[in-house]
């Protein structure tokens, strides 16, 4: 009679009856291809250019000696400019110029009690100029039709021109008192010609404009 071994267990058919219940080798496959793929290299560093790193910059061209900079500054302070250029230049240079002494010579004290003197009143002068263009027109109409008009009113210039002088001296009388008083020693040159002009002129077209109004006190 053989021998019955009912608790003998076979290894080999137990191993094949796993693999039956399990899909064949998925995750020891996937653990497998992990392990044995190969890594891929790293990818190199680029190599650092001495010429780029920070604080760095390249330089441009050679340093220029210091002749060639001091002639670059002197160019650039005072460039070279063609002959017009240098009439333009001068003609500017000469305006400017006039237009800071005439600037100084009318913000002078004398100057500015004189245009205040002459503004502040009416004057005989300030209507000479176009009572004048007035009958200078009218004489030459009148000159073909009636020559005697044009004779009498060629003469009526004679006396506004005189009135107009006695206006300007006696204003000047007053203005040198005037002067004393509030600038004792000032020079009195070209201050009458100055007031001639300025009376003569009509108020609005004054240069510089009056700054006070008719009648009021100086």
């Amino acid at each position: 009679m053989a021998l019955f071994r009912p608790y003998e267990r076979n290894e080999s058919a137990k191993t094949d009856r796993i693999q039956s219940l399990t899909p064949k080798g998925e995750k020891a496959a996937a653990k497998a291809a992990a392990k044995t793929a190969p890594t891929a290299p790293a990818a190199a560093p680029e190599a650092e250019n001495p010429g780029t790193r920070a604080g760095i910059r390249k330089k441009q061209g050679a340093t220029p000696s210091r002749k060639a900079a001091e002639a670059a500054r002197m160019e650039r302070l005072h460039p070279t400019l063609s002959p017009k250029e240098q009439r333009r230049a001068d003609a500017r240079a000469r305006s400017a110029a006039r237009m800071d002494s005439w600037s100084r010579i009318e913000q002078s004290p004398e100057r500015q009690l004189l245009r205040d003197y002459v503004d502040t009143r009416w004057t005989v002068a300030e209507f000479m100029l176009p009572l004048m263009i007035l009958l200078m027109a009218l004489s030459m109409i009148s000159i073909q039709a009636a020559p005697q008009i044009s004779y009498y009113v060629t003469l009526a210039l004679w006396p506004l021109m005189i009135m107009a002088i006695i206006n300007v001296a006696i204003m000047w009388r007053g203005f040198k008192k005037l002067l004393a008083e509030r600038h004792p020693g000032a020079s009195t040159k070209g201050l009458l010609m100055y007031m001639m002009n300025r009376s003569i002129m009509l108020r609005r077209f004054r240069q510089p404009g009056p700054r006070i109004k008719r009648g009021d006190p100086i």
